[in-house]
Formats: structure tokens, sequence, C-alpha cells
């Protein structure tokens, strides 16, 4: 069903299709027949992609086939730079100026006449081009020379642009070669730019390689420097790390500085005991030699020196232990003492006993403090081992694994270094082989002879399927992005309401509508003949229906609800029917307007004589039908409760009943106004008029949503402006 849809909407429009190809037929044609000649030159490149080459460092192919298609779309982008086209541009037109006999484009008499040539010498112009042409620089449009000579260019059609139109360069499917093709208007143009195309690619190909093969050697230098300078920290943090351990084991060595340390210990124990040993001993025997001292310190003068000498000796025997026992002169001084005391210990009135006493306590504490001063002198040797080994316990065990992490990693930087210096010796030998020596011309451009063929008819029947399907597409594109209601088919399945009844479309321009529902049918279209046969059906249904009253209201505005009114009235007029027609639409007052009604609902109060009947009252005629009346009203804002305050229109719709055979009432839209709802309780019918072109919106479905509720006096749908091709869908 849809397929068919869509073919009949491409029938309704074949004349806009057949008339669009038609254009694009002619346009085709208009340009071939004045398309001037036009001469074709062809060379061809070979370019070495697809060829193997040896890697300096491996001896591994650097060819690589999945990666040819980019490279050669970097060729031909290459190719078409600014800079090889620029080159080209700048050649031509040193041609032309140097040589005009035999110039490849001569301008027109019109041309001549241009600004350029005249603001800009011709020396001028040739000095400036080979100057660019030498030094392999682009003109700048910054410069005011120079920017003319690019409009001078542009002028002989050498510019950029200009070329690049007619130059054409493609890779020959799964070959390793490259087709450069150029049309002009001269042959030996065409030729020329093919072969120079090729030389001037080359050069521009060679420098920009070279630029980036030589910047592709000095950053791989400046990473190998790097991780070289990486490399000797590490061998330096190593090295570091095995000076402050030694050479044994951080383990074996610790523990063995323990045991040492414990034998020590226990040495200087000894010594200790030692010292203190000796050291009581002096103080118990110098206790004895002073009290002898004592005794025989008041006896007489001699004795009294005797003391003196005796505690000269005792304060340089303290000093001498003080200092470790070590100093030679103060034991001199001591000897010397103990002479004279034993001198004088004789001469005095002490007797021999005495004196022998005194000489053996001080032989005594002699050999006493000569053992305490061994003692002490061992101690300190000893005390400085044990400070020394306590040192090598301190050493931390784990420092040997941190001399094999510093080891892991530096095994991994030179496994990179290494890769490095592969990588530049790789790099190195590119840069020595020229990646555009390969380029290879195989086919020299040659003038042609004759110009390409137009392919006239070829061209004109491609624009004409092109157009063709084109405006298919558009408009069937444009068909199923429609979201209208279009057709009965997308009506119940969109909206989903009972539908009473469908109206084609019809366009009113030399006919009114009279004429179509009440003359005879031989005046009439298929297309009129099918509305006035669908009008019928809906007269059918309000006849049938039992009902007098019935109001004609939609969701959304322009509908078409005047237009249906009027011909559903016109047609019930056939059946001998007396029709009244309320206009209550008061926001867009068609109805009024197109039967000129002069009695209005706002007028209600005033018109009507309050002492007859309704029903014997008369309302505007129809000016051309009879049994047509119509009550109009103003255009206004307000609403029909706001109109009807003080009127009793349920009375009055009664009373007409009698009268009439049929009142059709017009209101506006529901998604705009409460017209609808404040006269539902007046009508005994509601008909929801729907347009075809409209969409389907979430605010029509909340006002349909009331007109369900109606329920019983809900009449149903009328889908209007149908196509009659659709009406069948």
């Amino acid at each position: 069903m849809d397929l068919l849809y869509f073919l009949k909407v491409l029938l309704r429009r074949k004349w806009f299709i057949i008339g669009l190809t038609l254009l694009a037929m002619i346009t085709a044609f208009t340009l071939k027949f004045f398309q001037k000649p036009l001469y074709e030159s062809k060379a061809q490149y070979s370019t070495g992609f697809t060829i193997d080459r040896v890697k300096i460092a491996e001896g591994s192919p650097v060819a690589d086939l999945y990666a040819a298609d980019t490279k050669f779309d970097n060729v031909i982008e290459t190719f078409k730079s600014p800079r090889v086209i620029g080159m080209i541009s700048y050649k031509l037109l040193l041609h032309d100026l140097e040589s005009p006999g035999s110039a490849w484009h001569r301008l027109s008499e019109k041309d001549k006449q241009n600004n350029i040539l005249k603001s800009i010498s011709v020396d001028t112009v040739m000095k400036v081009l080979n100057d660019r042409v030498d030094s392999n620089e682009l003109l700048r449009s910054d410069i005011p020379k120079e920017r003319k000579i690019m409009e001078y260019l542009k002028l002989y059609h050498y510019d950029y642009y200009s070329l690049l139109e007619n130059l054409f360069i493609v890779r020959v499917d799964k070959t390793d070669y490259l087709n450069i093709v150029y049309r002009s208007e001269n042959p030996n143009l065409s030729a020329w730019i093919v072969n120079a195309m090729g030389n001037e690619f080359i050069n521009y190909y060679k420098n920009l390689n070279f630029q980036r093969t030589n910047e592709n050697v000095s950053n791989i230098r400046g990473m190998e420097r790097q991780q070289q300078d990486k490399i000797d920290s590490l061998n330096n943090k190593l090295l570091s790390e095995k000076v402050s351990q030694g050479s044994i084991d951080p383990a074996s060595l610790s523990a063995s500085a323990m045991e040492t340390v414990k034998d020590l210990e226990g040495k200087y124990a000894d010594e200790k005991s030692i010292y203190e040993l000796n050291n009581n001993r002096i103080f118990y025997l110098q206790q004895q030699l002073d009290g002898i001292q004592n005794k025989a310190g008041s006896t007489s003068t001699s004795n009294a020196e005797l003391l003196d000498l005796i505690n000269q000796k005792n304060k340089l025997e303290a000093q001498l232990i003080a200092k470790g026992g070590n100093d030679p002169d103060m034991q001199q001084q001591i000897t010397s003492l103990r002479t004279k005391i034993n001198s004088k210990s004789s001469q005095g009135g002490l007797g021999t006993k005495l004196s022998d006493k005194i000489s053996s306590l001080q032989s005594q504490i002699n050999e006493a403090t000569a053992l305490k001063n061994a003692a002490s002198a061992t101690m300190n040797d000893y005390a400085k081992r044990i400070d020394y080994y306590k040192g090598l316990t301190r050493i931390n065990p784990g420092s040997g694994v941190k001399m094999e992490v510093i080891k892991s990693q530096l095994d991994i930087e030179q496994k990179q270094l290494a890769n490095l210096k592969e990588k530049l010796n790789q790099a190195e030998g590119l840069s020595k082989d020229d990646p555009s020596s390969n380029f290879t011309q195989t086919l020299v451009g040659q003038p042609a002879v004759e110009p390409e063929p137009k392919k006239t008819i070829t061209t004109i029947g491609i624009s004409g399927m092109s157009m063709f399907f084109l405006t298919c597409f558009t408009l069937l594109f444009i068909e199923v992005f429609n979201a209208s209601i279009k057709t009965p088919f997308n009506f119940e399945k969109v909206v989903r309401f009972r539908l009473s009844g469908v109206v084609n479309n019809i366009k009113l321009k030399k006919k009114i509508l009279s004429d179509i529902i009440m003359n005879a049918e031989r005046n009439n279209t298929a297309n009129e003949y099918q509305f006035k046969n669908n009008i019928r059906k809906l007269r059918y249904e309000l006849i049938n229906s039992g009902k007098k009253v019935f109001m004609f209201t939609s969701t959304a505005s322009s509908t078409g609800k005047s237009f249906l009114i009027e011909a559903i009235a016109l047609s019930l007029v056939l059946t001998r029917k007396r029709i009244l027609i309320i206009d209550f639409n008061l926001h867009n007052n068609t109805l009024t307007k197109r039967f000129k009604a002069e009695f209005t609902v706002q007028q209600l109060n005033e018109k009507l004589n309050p002492g007859l009947p309704a029903n014997q009252q008369s309302f505007s005629s129809h000016p051309e039908i009879e049994n047509i009346d119509v009550i109009g009203c103003e255009q206004t804002s307000a609403s029909p409760s706001e109109i009807l305050f003080r009127f009793d229109f349920k009375n009055f719709i009664n009373q007409l009943k009698e009268k009439y055979d049929f009142i059709l009432v017009e209101t506006a839209a529901l998604n705009k106004y409460s017209d609808t709802k404040e006269l539902i309780n007046y009508v005994d019918q509601v008909v929801t008029v729907f347009s075809a072109d409209q969409v389907y919106t979430q605010v029509d479905k909340i006002s349909l949503q009331y007109i369900r509720d109606q329920k019983e006096k809900s009449m149903g749908a009328i889908l209007n402006k149908v196509f009659t091709e659709n009406m069948k869908y």
C-alpha cells in the first residue's frame, strides 16, 4: 500500500518532475553546444611505492603494501599543492610574456583594457616571477606589487584554481603508476603542463622528504643522548651503593660485626674490673700513707718539709692519673720527689720503721697506679673498636634489594638504548637513500591532434537522468518526513477516531461552489464530481441521524469548516430542506463575509421582536439560493457565553427547529478557544473537521479527548482537503 501511495505521489507531481528533467537536459545541451574544444594530454609516472627496498640495519623490506593507498593519496595531494601548481603557473606566465608570438593564452580586447595591465609593467612582472622561481618561493599577498601579479595570473587564467579545475591526477588501479591529465584550449599547453608537473613535483618532494628525514634523525639522536644520560646516572648510583656497602654481603657483614662487638664488650668489662680494683687499692693505700704522715707531720721542721714534698708528689700523681699515666716529665718529677722524701725521712726525728713503712706504701701505690693506667688505656682502645663494629651492624640488609632494583632498571634502559641506536642507524640509512629516486616518467605527454569529443548526447542523458532521480528522491524524502495526516488510512492509524466522511480537495478558480453542487453534473470535472458525491454522503449522514442542530468544530484552525458548511447546506437545499446557518466563529467570520449576513448573534436581543416567536421571524437569506438563512457574527475576542449572557439561546434554538429542517453552527478551533465547550449544550450533534494537510499534535489529542468524552453527541470526524489520488488510501 505504501509503495502504491508513493507512486501516486510521483504521478501527482509528474509535470514538475518532467519539467525539471527537460530543463536539466536543455541546460546540458546549451553548455555543450557553446563549449570550446578542449585538447587533452596525459603523462604517466611510476612511483616505486610497491617496489620492496631493504632497510640498512635489518635487511627487511621497507615497502608496506597496506599503506600504499595512503602514500598515493599523499603524493596526489602534493601534486595539487600550491607550491607545485604555483611554480607551474609562474613559468606559464613567463613563457607568454617572454614569447608573445608563441603565447599559449592570448588576452581578448576587453582583457587588454584591464587596469591591472596598466598598473604594473611587464618587466617588473617578469623580474619578480624569475626571482620567485629561482628561490622556489610563492608570491605573497601582503606585498602590493606581488598581489597585482596574482591578479595578472588570474587574467591569463594561470592562477591556482584555474589550473586545478582542468587538472586530473589519478592512480591506475592496482598498479604503481600515476596518470596526470590536463585539458585546455591549446594542445601544446596541455602537453607542457603534464610534463612539467612531474619535474616540479620531484624537486618539491625531494626537498620535503629531505627535511622530514633529517628532522627524524635529529629527533632520534636527541632521544639517544637522553637515554645514555639516564644509563650513566644509574651506573653512578649503583657504584655509590656498592662503595657504601663494601664488597661483603650486607647481611653477613652485619652478623660478623655483631659477634665481634659481643667479644670486645666482654674484654672491655674485664679491663674495667682491673681498673676499678687498682683504683680502690690506691685509695686504700693512700689513706694508710696519710695516717703515717700525719703522725710525723708536727715533730720537726724536717718533718714539715717532708710533708710538703709528699703533698707535691701526691698532686703530681693525681695529675698523672688524670692524663692517663703517659706523661714522662711528670713521672720523672714524682721520682725526684720520692728520693727527696726518702732522704728527709732518714734525717728526721722519725724512726727507721716509720720511714720504711712510708717507702713500702709508696711503692705499692706506684704499682697500683701503673696497673690502673694500663687498664684505662686498654679500655679506651676496646671502646673505639666497639663503636666501629657497631656501625657495621647498622648497615641496612635491604640495601642488597635496592642494588638489585637498580640493576633491573639499568637492564631495561640499556635495551631501550639499543632500540634507539637501531632506529638511528635505519634513519641515517634512509636519509642517504632518496625516496624520490624511483619516481620515473614512463609516458611523456604529447600535444593532442584532435580535441576531446564533447559527448553531448551522453552528457544530456546523464543530466536528465540525474535530475529525474534527484527530483523523485527529493519528493519522496519530503513525503516520508511529512507528518501531516494526508490519507484516510493515516487518519485512522494516527488519530484513531471514528471517520464519518472524507472530502477530496478541489480548487475554485473559474467556478463557484454553488455551480458545482447545484448545476448539472456534465459540467463538472471528475474531481468536482467526486467532491459532489462526497458531500452527498455527508448529507445522508446528517439526514439519517434524526438530529437537526449540528455544530461544526475542529481542533486546529484552517481546516475548511466554513467551506464544508456551505457545501452541505447547498446539497441539503437540493432535497427541499430549509437550512439556517449560524456563524459563531467569533474569531474568523468567513461565513458572515461569504453570505454578507446583516443579522448577527450580537444583535439577537436588539433585532428580535419579543412579541413574536422566533420561528415566525425572518433572518437574512442567501442572496442567490432560497431556503438558506444566515445569522452571522461580528469578529470579536469575546466568547459565546459573554455575548449570550442575557439571551435564552436554548429556547431560541428550540423555536427555530420548528421553522428549519437543519441548523448548522460553526465555532472556533478547540486548541485556541473555549467556544465549542460553551455552545455544545445548545446543539444535538458535534462534527469535528480535520484537514489532510494538518499535523496531528499533542494539543490536538487533548482537544479531541473532550469530543470523545461527549460520546453520543459526537457524530465523528470529517477529513477534508484530501487529494483525489489519496482517497483510496
